[in-house]
């Protein structure tokens, strides 16, 4: 019984330097006053719930006020309520507690279980069309990646039909492509504040010779230096019907997952994909099915 009565009491003192730790940090965004923090400690005691509730509970912040407080305390980054420096399709960084976001994550934990956590840093994302949302998938997958502290490259290796630009909202027309027809010995990659463990190579100036560029030796030659900085590194790779591209980049990442679309791909276009990702001496590590 005492036992019990110490163990109690133990957690509540752990509780309260937590809680005294988020309201600091509600003050110092001006969502709450001094006195307000004190009206929801006399609450949380006397009903026995988290701070977090208590505050909730008077209406002096939102649900989405303490989600955030708790996203800087565990380091877990994501955007602002309204900002739009994102493109809102990008529901990792805008609505990283929704149930979409958690299967993301349940992705993320198998890849990182079956690929990543074996020593390898480098997978593609491809599909067998234009409209099976791989490149969405890419961009969003390579936002959960570096949610979990991980020096995260998102590389656009569409050259045929890229969309990374728009979506991170990138201003630069330099990319790969600029990259591998130089040979440039340096380059920059785009960096956002609100993702700090987020880098992201374009794709660059729309060229002819898209599928030529990336069997050069320059294209395996980067993705090797790049391996030294970064711990994953997503390709978003164009679609088999648009060219071969899609094969090349999945064969310098040695894995590849496969999207397809919900009663839009058929069955015998993701078979002829994995057939010619197989016969690119690619490992696929599973297939997602995009349900919109």
């Amino acid at each position: 019984m005492d036992s019990s009565n110490h163990y109690s009491q133990t957690n509540h003192n752990v509780h309260v330097e937590k809680h005294e730790l988020i309201g600091d940090v509600l003050i110092a965004h001006s969502k709450l006053a001094a006195q307000d923090v004190e009206q929801i400690l006399e609450l949380q005691k006397r009903k026995k719930i988290l701070f977090g509730d208590a505050a909730i509970e008077l209406g002096l912040i939102t649900d989405r006020d303490l989600k955030k407080v708790l996203s800087q305390q565990f380091n877990y980054p994501y955007l602002d309520e309204g900002s739009h420096q994102l493109n809102e399709v990008l529901v990792a960084a805008h609505t990283p507690f929704s149930d979409e976001v958690e299967i993301l994550r349940s992705l993320r934990g198998q890849l990182l279980t079956r690929w990543f956590n074996l020593g390898h840093k480098t997978l593609a994302v491809t599909s067998a069309n234009v409209e099976d949302g791989a490149s969405l998938l890419a961009a969003n997958l390579a936002i959960v990646f570096s949610q979990l502290n991980k020096k995260t490259l998102l590389i656009d290796a569409n050259l045929r039909r890229s969309v990374q630009n728009s979506l991170f909202n990138i201003e630069t027309k330099l990319g790969l492509a600029n990259i591998l027809a130089n040979k440039q010995g340096s380059y920059e990659l785009a960096r956002l504040n609100s993702l700090p463990n987020l880098s992201i190579l374009p794709a660059g100036t729309t060229v002819p010779n898209p599928q030529e560029l990336l069997n050069s030796n320059g294209f395996s030659e980067l993705i090797t230096n790049l391996e030294k900085v970064y711990d994953i590194i997503i390709f978003d790779s164009s679609p088999l019907i648009l060219g071969s591209d899609a094969l090349t980049v999945a064969a310098n990442a040695k894995a590849a997952i496969v999207v397809a679309r919900k009663n839009k791909t058929l069955a015998v276009e993701i078979q002829h994909l994995v057939q010619q990702l197989h016969m690119a001496n690619t490992n696929i590590l599973g297939s997602v099915l995009q349900g919109y």
